[in-house]
């Protein structure tokens, strides 16, 4: 790479290293499809360098002055920086927001940022990959902050999902949530766009490590078999699988590929981003007998390969933009 920078003309060099700029917006989604959102971008551009004044000549009784020392980083401002997200993240954000938005309004440069520093907040507290918790969000909500269902039972409003991450809320009478790992959150702060992130990445994280349940079968000596439950070690399936279909994976039916969904999404992601999605080193989703294997790289579902698509055609960070971050 800075091989290759060398032997361009300076002022092209310069050009780039200089400016950093969020891709136009491109049209919206066509009105048919499934519903999204969008973002407005604008440019943005460092601010001219100034010509440095030539270095003063040094005292001969004095000695040459000493540098002064760059001012230290507090602990405060180091974790606040260390919070917030790259330029990649923030730009593919918007450029994916922009491309998958339908008949909602468009996100700002600002909530742009927001929402990345969100996600890489989350991804890094649950050791998870932004590009994971992206997918899933596109999946569950199309970016639409707004998006929420209601369920009800007997004509009354038993729960809401809601938020970018789709998170469910089985509500009290005080609109609070009273369900496993959003238990005593406010609807409000589940609708909240990183309050919610963080309850999406927190729900995938428990379902990684503790949530799973399987089933299987011993035989005892006496040659009758019993059914055991035990934890889910996911051999055939992706993790993430229980983010949908809870406690025990869905073996049948359209639910059973959920996680090669969100593998095809991820994969797009990371491309554009160019970064590594680990968790697709893995069995992504049970073998259909008779059929051939699904890839990553492979969407089989129309929304997906549209939405595949649309991912791998928004403006993708240079290699010049990662080494710079």
């Amino acid at each position: 790479m800075l091989s290759s920078l060398q032997k361009l003309p300076y002022g092209f060099v310069a050009a780039l290293t200089g400016v950093m700029a969020f891709p136009l917006p491109s049209q919206a989604a066509d009105q048919g499809e499934q519903p999204a959102a969008g973002v407005t971008t604008e440019t943005l551009t460092s601010e001219p360098a100034e010509t440095a004044a030539p270095p003063a000549a040094a005292d001969d009784d004095d000695g040459a002055d000493e540098p002064a020392p760059a001012p230290a980083t507090s602990e405060a401002e180091a974790e606040e920086n260390d919070g917030r997200a790259d330029s990649c993240l923030v730009q593919t954000i918007c450029a994916v927001k922009q491309k998958i938005r339908w008949q909602t309004p468009a996100w700002t440069p600002a909530q742009c940022q927001s929402i990345a520093d969100a996600v890489a907040e989350s991804a890094k507290r649950y050791d998870l990959s932004p590009t994971l918790l992206l997918a899933i969000m596109i999946n569950e909500s199309d970016m639409n902050e707004k998006a929420f269902r209601v369920s009800t039972r007997a004509g009354k409003v038993y729960a809401k999902d809601g938020g970018l991450m789709a998170i469910r809320c089985v509500l009290d009478r005080k609109d609070r949530c009273v369900n496993g790992n959003v238990r005593g959150m406010s609807w409000k702060q589940v609708m909240d766009p990183a309050s919610n992130i963080e309850a999406g990445a927190r729900e995938l994280a428990y379902w990684r490590d503790v949530g799973g349940v399987a089933s299987r079968t011993v035989r005892r000596r006496d040659g009758t078999e019993i059914t055991k439950n035990g934890p889910c070690h996911h051999l055939t399936h992706a993790w993430w699988a229980h983010y949908n279909h809870g406690p025990r994976y869905i073996d049948k039916g359209y639910p059973r590929h959920y996680p090669h969904r969100i593998a095809v999404l991820d994969h797009a992601l990371a491309t554009v981003m160019n970064t590594d999605a680990p968790e697709l080193n893995r069995r992504i989703t049970i073998h259909d007998p008779s059929k051939r294997e699904r890839s990553i790289d492979r969407p089989l579902e129309q929304r997906f390969k549209k939405l595949y698509n649309q991912i791998l055609s928004s403006s993708s960070c240079s290699a010049l933009a990662v080494l710079l971050n």
